[in-house]
């Protein structure tokens, strides 16, 4: 059997990207990053990255999650309501890159704040989170505004220092 045959079926398009998509979960311990578990995420009709990432973190273990402190770090694709929900029903604080287009509850979207630090509460979240936001140097040398939210209420420059660091 030929190897491109073996990976046919996890081939997939996610954001315009052809490729093998994986969605990887990490461990942080001071500064060690170790990769404890992944999924492959294969395509429309399945579970979406979001909820692979989510069975990944229901599935740390006990003897872990009881000695540390759990953060979750996640980019732009997780920052969805229910995703961010149920890490707080895990008993979880997360940091997670949110879409600028990002709704407040007044109508404002996320790209209208100036204030780094605020409290803000969201169109989806029944709680107020964080904001701050770094700005992310682009292939043609321009700057993008990436919004970084908290549902632990932190430092702004705390946010952003992890929020830069979550691959």
């Amino acid at each position: 059997m030929e190897n491109s045959c073996v990976f046919e079926d996890l081939i997939s398009v996610y954001n315009r990207k052809r490729g093998l998509h994986v969605v990887v979960l990490y461990l942080v311990v001071g500064k060690w990053r170790i990769p404890w578990n992944f999924r492959v995420w294969r395509g429309k009709g399945t579970p979406s990255p979001a909820q692979l990432g989510l069975k990944l973190i229901k599935r740390l273990p006990k003897l872990l999650t009881k000695h540390f402190r759990v953060m979750i770090l996640a980019d732009t694709g997780f920052g969805s309501a229910e995703f961010i929900h149920e890490v707080r029903k895990l008993k979880y604080h997360a940091i997670i890159g949110v879409a600028i287009s990002r709704k407040l509850l007044d109508g404002r979207s996320l790209r209208h704040l100036h204030k780094q630090g605020q409290q803000v509460r969201l169109v989806g979240l029944d709680f107020p989170v964080t904001v701050s936001w770094y700005y992310l140097k682009r292939e043609n040398g321009r700057l993008e505004k990436r919004i970084v939210i908290s549902t632990r209420p932190l430092k702004a420059s705390t946010i952003k220092w992890w929020g830069k660091r979550r691959w």
